[in-house]
């Protein structure tokens, strides 16, 4: 996969890093050479530049599988960057925002998807707080959140058909993973019979989900 990342700040350097660490070829443009400097040993190539330059922008996205952008909280530039690169023809474009408002802004002028990192750390340490057992938390949109959590202890020994998930909280079970033997049950059995070590992963509603892990405690 062929990865270009804008911004070499936090987020930026991190996700260049991880990117070519699987293997993949990484770009990334950023105009402090210092920034730069610190990660260039770790991916195919550093560019320092103006990524608000247009012809920058169209020569190194060309033939790109995906584009990066993350420049904080420099908003304006961000919209422009992104929208230089859906002219580009650009198909995946992954900005990072810095508010909802910039984050719709970004989505309408062409971003395939908007991240908020902050925002989404926040609420997983949150949620650790409030609900230690629910191990992670992503989300996949304003209400709908995919949860990794321990197994309630009043549903050890019963089958997802008794515990009827659905019904109770609108939520489903994508898997169940057991950490002792290492297994993993994708859309498992409604027969499945919960274990005290199991971890399951459900997605649902925020408004289920918070029930469910209330449930949980």
């Amino acid at each position: 996969m062929q990865v270009l990342v804008i911004g070499a700040g936090n987020f930026g350097a991190t996700v260049a890093v991880q990117m070519a660490a699987k293997k993949c070829e990484v770009v990334v443009i950023d105009n402090d050479s210092e920034k730069l400097a610190e990660i260039k040993d770790h991916v195919g190539q550093v560019i320092v530049g103006d990524a608000t330059d247009k012809s920058l922008i169209e020569k190194f996205s060309k033939e790109m599988d995906v584009v990066v952008v993350s420049l904080g909280e420099i908003i304006d530039a961000s919209i422009l960057i992104t929208h230089h690169l859906k002219e580009a023809g650009v198909k995946r474009i992954i900005a990072k925002a810095a508010s909802r408002d910039h984050g719709q802004i970004l989505k309408i002028i062409g971003a395939t998807q908007v991240v908020f990192p902050e925002r989404d750390e926040a609420i997983r340490l949150v949620t650790n707080l409030i609900s230690p057992h629910v191990l992670d938390v992503v989300k996949l949109s304003e209400d709908l959140n995919l949860v990794e959590v321990a197994v309630p202890e009043s549903f050890v020994g019963k089958s997802m058909r008794n515990m009827d998930l659905r019904k109770k909280y609108g939520i489903q079970i994508l898997a169940i993973k057991n950490p002792l033997d290492g297994s993993t049950q994708v859309l498992p059995s409604p027969d499945y019979i919960f274990q005290a070590d199991d971890i399951i992963i459900v997605i649902g509603e925020l408004e289920g989900l918070d029930r469910f892990s209330g449930s949980a405690k």
